[in-house]
């Protein structure tokens, strides 16, 4: 007992010998050049774009500079400011200020001193800022950001929108970006850890670290490794036994612990968590994890969290992550940036592979977006490349680096050049992973560039896999995007030649911006997309309320999750939004207009088309008890059938049958009058992280709890939380997932969409006690109420 308090109080000593200031809380924030101007009280992580734009109540603006890129909201510049009392004892320390993200052009004061800031909105940076600190007195911190418009091509957000720290360290410490942890020779139960420590040195003494390897409370192993005073990184090689694997089923994470010493004296402990796995890309096999075939099942994503736009919260992050893998996806592609360190802490926990990227654009511009990447790509790229790598290197979900995506000079010179001297940084950094890129340019033409990479994303170019393959026989692949409605094409490019190693929708998840992509389309010039107020793409298998919406239950039945076997969609008879798609484009980003709903008053006894997506080999369907027919479902028929069925009110039931034996029933059923509101309240905690958000789903019901999803039964919904609001328990967001309305995302008031409604509260602890009430008017005029406890 004695032994295991002792390896206990050596683990969380680590964490408590830390010294830093929490600057999370508290800033002031004013929108605009003035710093003075209308000053208020924000935390970190922020974003203003999402807010309520001055004067409105809604963040999208019809005049705005960049329309439909950004989903019609607005940048601009503002301050935030800081004041903090950094205590006399940290005058012997160096300290850091860092920041995960700030969108974007960055420029941070110390004390009215300039001490650094960059352009880059999305990697992280970290700044000395000793000199500046007047230790024992306040100290102010400045940060003015500018997102000067007309830099991205979908919702970028604005301000800090990731979590910042202050940390102080002695003069003889582990570099602010830390060790980098290899893991091989995996063989049977046993592994090598290769540990690269790199050593800033000012005093030139002697130190030495002693490591310590944790599984939970469980001391595996240690060594002490010595370093002269000339030296600037530590190699040290650790022998682990009884190992287990990181893989997708049992993400399995160690924790390293360094204390660094100087003279006998303890002054600096870090801690790291990472897994133990092996992958392997090979033309025979094609990706594997830890010996085994992986077939990729991905998706891209965006980096912003809809209703709460770009802000990085981290329980957001992780429910983001959580809701993707439980959604039957194995692979997010970090489309096209990286992402927030507590996304991918979030993926390293729950068994979900990533491959990150980087940049959007290199020496050329995207479009008309004169502000964007390209603008500062020749001075700031190999800085924030290093920050890109450093950063995220010891996590066990990244399996590739991305270095760019659709970048514009990829058909020229310039472009093969660029992409080799960026593989090249990388490899500098890192040569467990393989660098890649996401192309849409194949063929021939494309082989000077494609040919600088052992694994290429091709982005819609699956016509041209067998083709090059024939011609770069080494050459593995994946669909680094894809359209939706291709889904069962791509998929067999995946199993029949292992050489496809996965395919990655465009897009999981939807975002902000980009508006209408997967509705309208682009026009035939290629740069309007979405009117105002459009402002979400459109296009996610998964909602932006992170719901699955009917493309990915359809991705159940094809990887045979093993969930949602049988399930049926309705076709609107009349196109459900407006403006009309364009017809070169519809269903290119998106599966047909189809809903899970059965009430369709317009309609009756007129026909209507019913899809079901089934594993099952036969499928029967009945409305109101009378069989429609038996159907045969199978890989010819992509697993799914379609009816038409005369609409009548009441239950439209799909069996699925094996063997003639009914296995699983699914049903929709008539719901029209409102009378009730269906509530479901989850609280997420990222597990590396304080912060708690409840996510609290209002879902509209008539008097039997049958859910009314149709649109014309929408009604605004008012939630009044019982608690001090601005304090311990603070409503940040509250959204329906409407792709074209301009309501706003943080009053108490909010419209349903398909009867949905989700609200986002922010507590400080898991165990917080609150109750909160709905109110709502029918369009009938009735009122309805309910009181949630929880």
């Amino acid at each position: 007992m004695h032994k295991i308090l002792s390896l206990l109080t050596l683990f969380w000593s680590s964490f408590l010998f830390a010294e830093s200031i929490d600057i999370n809380k508290g800033w002031l924030f004013s929108l605009g050049e003035n710093k003075q101007n209308d000053t208020r009280l924000v935390d970190l992580p922020h974003d203003w774009s999402i807010e309520d734009i001055p004067g409105t109540n809604s963040p999208f603006a019809k005049n705005s500079i960049d329309a439909y890129d950004t989903g019609y909201t607005v940048g601009g510049v503002a301050w935030y400011r800081k004041s903090i009392n950094i205590p006399e004892v940290f005058a012997d320390k160096v300290a850091y200020l860092s920041f995960g993200g700030i969108y974007m052009q960055s420029t941070v004061y110390v004390n009215g001193k300039v001490v650094g800031g960059q352009y880059n909105g999305y990697t992280s940076f970290t700044l000395d800022i000793t000199k500046h600190i007047r230790f024992g007195f306040k100290n102010h911190i400045e940060v003015r950001v500018e997102n000067n418009h007309s830099n991205s091509r979908w919702y970028s957000g604005s301000g800090i929108y990731r979590l910042a720290t202050l940390e102080f360290v002695n003069n003889t410490h582990i570099a602010h970006q830390g060790s980098q942890i290899l893991t091989h020779a995996i063989q049977n139960d046993s592994a090598t850890l290769d540990i690269s420590t790199p050593i800033v040195n000012d005093n030139q003494q002697p130190i030495y670290i002693k490591h310590y390897v944790f599984d939970g409370d469980k001391l595996v192993t240690s060594r002490v490794t010595r370093q002269a005073a000339s030296e600037s990184e530590i190699n040290t090689r650790l022998q682990l036994s009884n190992i287990q694997r990181w893989d997708l089923d049992n993400p399995k994470l160690y924790t390293l612990i360094q204390n660094v010493f100087v003279g006998g004296k303890k002054v600096q402990s870090k801690s790291y968590d990472f897994g133990i796995r092996e992958i392997e890309f090979n033309g025979k096999s094609g990706f594997l994890l830890n010996g085994e075939p992986v077939l990729l099942k991905g998706m891209n994503i965006h980096h912003d969290n809809y209703m709460l736009g770009a802000a990085a919260h981290p329980a957001a992050e992780y429910r983001k992550a959580l809701l993707i893998k439980n959604a039957g996806y194995n692979a997010v592609r970090t489309s096209h940036n990286p992402p927030s360190k507590a996304f991918l802490q979030a993926a390293d926990r729950i068994g979900l592979l990533i491959i990150t990227e980087l940049f959007d654009s290199w020496n050329e511009k995207k479009w008309d977006h004169v502000n964007d990447y390209s603008s500062v790509f020749s001075s700031d790229w190999q800085r924030d490349l290093h920050n890109f790598i450093l950063r995220d290197i010891n996590h066990p979900s990244i399996i590739m680096w991305s270095i760019g995506n659709e970048i514009p000079e990829q058909w020229k010179p310039l472009g093969t050049k660029t992409a080799k001297m960026l593989r090249d940084e990388i490899l500098k950094l890192d040569t467990s992973r393989p660098v890649t890129i996401g192309a849409n340019f194949s063929g021939e033409a494309s082989d000077d560039i494609l040919s600088l990479f052992s694994v290429v994303g091709y982005n819609y170019q699956e016509h041209n896999y067998q083709q090059d393959r024939k011609r770069n026989p080494s050459r593995l692949m994946y669909a680094s995007e894809s359209y939706s409605n291709k889904a069962f094409e791509n998929w067999q490019y995946v199993l029949q030649h292992p050489y496809v190693i996965g395919d990655f929708v465009w897009t999981g998840w939807d975002y902000l911006g980009e508006a209408s992509i997967g509705w309208i389309g682009y026009k035939p010039e290629w740069k309007g997309i979405g009117p105002y107020p459009w402002h979400l793409a459109y296009c996610g298998e998964m909602d932006a309320l992170g719901f699955k919406r009917p493309a990915a239950f359809y991705r159940d039945v094809l990887w045979d999750t093993g969930q949602n076997k049988l399930t049926a969609f309705v076709k609107s008879p009349e196109l459900s939004l407006q403006p009309a798609p364009i017809e070169d484009w519809f269903l290119m980003w998106t599966q047909e207009d189809l809903h899970a709903n059965w009430y369709w008053p317009e309609q009756q006894n007129k026909p209507l088309d019913v899809v079901v997506y089934s594993r099952y080999p036969q499928v029967e369907l009945l409305l109101n008890g009378e069989s429609q027919g038996m159907h045969s479902v199978s890989e010819q028929s992509q697993f799914k059938t379609h009816y038409q069925v005369n609409y009548l009110q009441g239950t439209l039931e799909v069996r699925g049958l094996k063997n003639g034996k009914i296995e699983e029933t699914y049903q929709l059923v008539t719901a029209d009058n409102v009378a009730q509101f269906l509530t479901e309240v989850k609280p997420y905690k990222h597990p590396d992280y304080n912060e708690t958000l409840f996510y609290i789903t209002v879902q509209l019901a008539d008097d039997k709890a049958n859910p009314v999803t149709h649109w014309s039964k929408d009604m605004v919904v008012n939630l009044e939380i019982d608690g001090d609001v601005d304090g311990d328990l603070e409503l940040i967001g509250f959204g329906n997932g409407h792709p074209a309305i301009d309501e706003s995302f943080k009053q108490n008031s909010r419209s349903t969409f398909k009867g949905q409604a989700v609200a986002v509260i922010k507590a400080d602890s898991l165990k917080a006690q609150f109750s909160f009430e709905l109110t709502g008017k029918t369009k009938s005029g009735q009122n309805i109420k309910k009181r949630v406890f929880y």
